[in-house]
C-alpha cells in the first residue's frame, strides 16, 4: 500500500536555487545596460548637434537682405556711368562717342521684375540721335540685377547699338517679352527713314536678352516696309523694273578710269509698298526660349502679297534664333 502513495517532489538544494536565479537575471541586466549605453550615445549626439548649430550661427555671416531697386536712383547711376552727366536743359544724358558725335540719350522704356528671390531685376532701354542732324542713331539695352555671389550690391549689364537712321527708338517701339521660364528679353523696333513719300521707311525687329553677364542679340528680322511713290502703283512698278534692268556701262573696259568720271547714278524709284511682318512669342514651357512665329501680310505694287508664316526656332548652342534665309534682312524684296 505504501507503494501506491505519491511521494513529495525532492526539494532543490540551496546552491541549485541560487544558480537558477543568477542565470535568469543576467539577460535582463545586459538589456538594461545596452539601453543605458544607447541613451547616452543619443544624448551625446544631440549635444554635439546643438553645439555645432550654435557655432555655425555665431560664425556664419548673415545672408544679405533682399534688394529692392529704386528705379529712379538705379537709372541715374547706370546712365551716368555709361553716357555721362544728365543735362536738365536737354532733358537727357549728353553722350559723345568715339567719333566725337554727340547724342542726347533718354530712357524710353523700363520695367521692374520682383520675382527674383535675391532681389529685384530691372530692364530698360535708352535711345537717341545725333544732335548734328547726321543720319546716326543709337540705343542701349540695360539689365540691372543683384550681384552674384550676393553681396548686397547691384550689377548692370548693357549693349550699345549704333545704326544709320535719323529717328530714335520710341517708347511704343520697345516690347518686353518672356522668352522662357527664366529668361526675359526685349524686342526693339529700329526705324530707318521717316517720310515714305521721299524714301522707304523700314522697321526692323531686334530680339535681345541677357546672356553670360552681358546682353546679346538673339535675332533680327523685318517688321514693316512702307513707300508711297508719286504715281500710280502700276506706273511705279514699271519704272522700278526699268531701273533694275538697266546695266550701267562698263567704262573701265574702254580704258576710262571710273574715278575720273563724275557720273551721277539715277535714284532708285519708289514702288508701292505696305508690308507687315508681325511676330508672336510662343507659349513658355521650360528653360529653352519659346519659338517665335512671324506672319507676313499687306500689299506691294498695289497687290496683296501672299500670306506667309515662319516658325523661328531657338538654338541653345549658339544662343540665337535661327532666322530662315527668306526672312533674313539681307533677302531682297520679292519682285
Amino acid at each position: 500500500m505504501d507503494d501506491l502513495k505519491e511521494h513529495p517532489a525532492a526539494m532543490p538544494v540551496a546552491g541549485e536555487v541560487g544558480a537558477a536565479v543568477v542565470a535568469s537575471g543576467r539577460p535582463r541586466r545586459r538589456w538594461l545596460r545596452a539601453l543605458l549605453y544607447l541613451l547616452a550615445v543619443v544624448g551625446l549626439l544631440a549635444l554635439l548637434t546643438l553645439a555645432y548649430a550654435i557655432y555655425r550661427h555665431n560664425t556664419t555671416p548673415p545672408a544679405p537682405e533682399r534688394i529692392v531697386i529704386d528705379e529712379a536712383t538705379a537709372i541715374d547711376d547706370v546712365m551716368g556711368k555709361v553716357y555721362g552727366k544728365y543735362s536738365a536743359a536737354k532733358k537727357g544724358w549728353v553722350y559723345v562717342d568715339d567719333d566725337d558725335v554727340t547724342y542726347v540719350m533718354r530712357v524710353v522704356q523700363q520695367v521692374k521684375i520682383p520675382d527674383n528671390l535675391a532681389g529685384d531685376e530691372m530692364y530698360f532701354v535708352a535711345s537717341g540721335v545725333a544732335v548734328d542732324g547726321s543720319d546716326r542713331a543709337r540705343y542701349g539695352a540695360f539689365h540691372v540685377h543683384p550681384t552674384e555671389p550676393r553681396d548686397g550690391d547691384l550689377t548692370a549689364a548693357n549693349l550699345q547699338v549704333q545704326y544709320s537712321a535719323g529717328v530714335a527708338v520710341q517708347p511704343e517701339q520697345v516690347y518686353f517679352e518672356a522668352l522662357s521660364e527664366n529668361l526675359w528679353g526685349w524686342v526693339i523696333k529700329t526705324q530707318t527713314g521717316s517720310d515714305p513719300t521721299h524714301s522707304p521707311v523700314t522697321v526692323t525687329n531686334n530680339v535681345l536678352a541677357p546672356h553670360k553677364g552681358g546682353v546679346a542679340i538673339l535675332a533680327e528680322f523685318p517688321g514693316s516696309s512702307d513707300s508711297v511713290p508719286p504715281q500710280p502703283c502700276a506706273e511705279a512698278k514699271a519704272a522700278y523694273d526699268v531701273y533694275n534692268s538697266t546695266t550701267p556701262p562698263d567704262l573701265g573696259s574702254h580704258g576710262v578710269d571710273e574715278a575720273e568720271m563724275d557720273i551721277e547714278e539715277p535714284e532708285e524709284p519708289l514702288r508701292c509698298d505696305k508690308r507687315r511682318w508681325r511676330y508672336r512669342v510662343g507659349v513658355v514651357n521650360g528653360t529653352i526660349p519659346a519659338p517665335i512665329t512671324v506672319t507676313l501680310s499687306g500689299s506691294q505694287d498695289g497687290q496683296a502679297v501672299e500670306a506667309r508664316k515662319w516658325k523661328v526656332m531657338f538654338d541653345p548652342k549658339s544662343f540665337t534664333y535661327l532666322v530662315p534665309t527668306d526672312l533674313a534682312l539681307s533677302t531682297p524684296a520679292p519682285g
